[in-house]
């Protein structure tokens, strides 16, 4: 759409000569320049992997609109398309980061277009050297022009192109959302990504720019995944020292047709909201003696467990606890007969140390207790889930089993810093052939 607004201007702003007798063009906001200078503006603007993508040289000067004018068009064609590739990214990137904003703006055309805005602004995109396309690489916080520029062009891949998550990831560009990265200055997984192919944990990342490498101690005493062939990470600033350590969505692909080998098949999952997907819907907390008590809280999944969770559980500074009872009776013809398996997921924070355990409890239909079980107190482990399981033999007289997990961080700070859990599970260890036999209305 052509402005009406009318350029009495008699010099090119660019070069501050007078238009007399030079070929000058008119653009589609109305201010006017000439002709070879805006095509060497536009000329010079191409985006390059050295720098992010900014798109600032393919504005006009006068109102920041972008240059548009139909004998512009072979020199701008290509920058339009990467422009809205880039916004397909910041649209995908606030949904990850804003779920709940992004929902509510999503039938709001002003609404979105201000989310939208806000993320050209806070989102920092780059071109690959190796595809050509475009990728988000961070904030424009951690963007600045010294520390976010590269030389060499392969430098700067995006992950689909990196030869680092070629050699883990069976589909890099797929599965970037399911990737955890080691910190490039520790071996702590990685929270954020800077400069388009820097890695930080959280701790690292506020020492930015003056973090110094922590050297890995090595062999068993560090529990991360090591690079093929050596017993120790490399920590630094280099290239070198960056590491995917493992794709979620690859390992519970993976682990499908390994599951029948390494865990007993049984029926299906008894817990009602084993992730809070639903908050804290069928969990209740456990009183104290003081009949007080601490619940757990539902958190976006931070590090995803596989491509289907979304949401876990999260404790505080003091014991965190949570129940549900599973009526055995309603779902097994003979509860006295089954083995029954209690297990979840959970983990900690690279920053704040955590503990987590659980309990299991056989009743009969009296409510007296016949069978009583628990983990010891666990340390949750940073960067990855881990499971813990308890196995319950066959109870006489079991009419009802209960989960419980605790949790709380290590350090007393103030929020839920403390330990995680998801995938919370009751049920029935068996063969697939016994279900029909085992469970009611099967």
């Amino acid at each position: 759409m052509t402005s009406s607004y009318t350029d009495n201007s008699t010099e090119c702003a660019i070069c501050f000569e007078p238009f007399d007798g030079t070929e000058t063009i008119t653009l589609t906001c109305g201010h006017r320049w000439h002709t070879a200078c805006v095509k060497q503006q536009l000329q010079s603007a191409k985006p390059n992997t050295s720098q992010r993508l900014l798109f600032s040289g393919y504005r006009c000067a006068k109102c920041k609109a972008f240059c548009d004018h139909p004998d512009l068009r072979d020199l701008t064609r290509k920058t339009d398309e990467l422009r809205e590739r880039v916004d397909a990214l910041v649209e995908e990137q606030l949904k990850a980061d804003l779920p709940a904003a992004w929902e509510s703006a999503r039938q709001d055309r002003d609404a979105k277009a201000k989310l939208l805005d806000e993320g050209r602004r806070n989102y920092a995109f780059y071109l690959c050297g190796g595809c050509d396309e475009p990728y988000f690489g961070g904030t424009v916080e951690c963007a600045d022009e010294r520390q976010g520029e590269l030389i060499a062009s392969e430098d700067r891949l995006c992950q689909a192109c990196s030869p680092r998550t070629q050699e883990i990831c069976q589909h890099p560009f797929e599965h970037g959302a399911y990737h955890v990265w080691k910190c490039r200055y520790c071996c702590n997984p990685a929270n954020f990504l800077c400069y388009g192919n820097v890695h930080f944990c959280k701790p690292c990342h506020d020492r930015n720019p003056n973090v110094q490498a922590i050297p890995c101690v090595g062999g068993a005493c560090c529990t991360f995944p090591k690079p093929t062939g050596q017993t120790t990470h490399s920590n630094g600033s280099s290239r070198e020292c960056e590491q995917l350590y493992y794709c979620a969505w690859c390992e519970s692909s993976s682990s499908r047709d390994a599951l029948a080998q390494h865990e007993s098949t049984g029926s299906r999952n008894f817990i009602v909201n084993p992730s809070g997907e639903e908050g804290t819907r069928g969990w209740r907390p456990i009183l104290d003696r003081w009949g007080q008590s601490e619940m757990w809280q539902v958190e976006n999944m931070e590090l995803r467990v596989d491509q289907h969770t979304q949401t876990n559980f999260v404790s505080s500074y003091s014991w965190a606890s949570m129940m549900q009872t599973v009526p055995l009776h309603e779902y097994v013809r003979d509860p006295s007969s089954v083995q029954i398996e209690v297990s979840a997921k959970f983990m900690g924070r690279s920053d704040c140390p955590s503990l987590f355990f659980m309990q299991t409890v056989v009743k009969d239909s009296n409510g007296r207790i016949l069978h009583r079980v628990g983990t010891s107190q666990l340390s949750a482990p940073a960067g990855f889930w881990e499971k813990a399981t308890l196995t319950i033999d066959p109870v006489i007289g079991a009419h009802e089993v209960s989960m419980i997990v605790y949790g709380k961080d290590g350090r007393f700070w103030s929020g839920n810093f403390g330990s995680k859990v998801c995938h919370c599970s009751v049920r029935v260890l068996c063969d697939e052939d016994e279900l029909g036999n085992i469970l009611i209305g099967e």
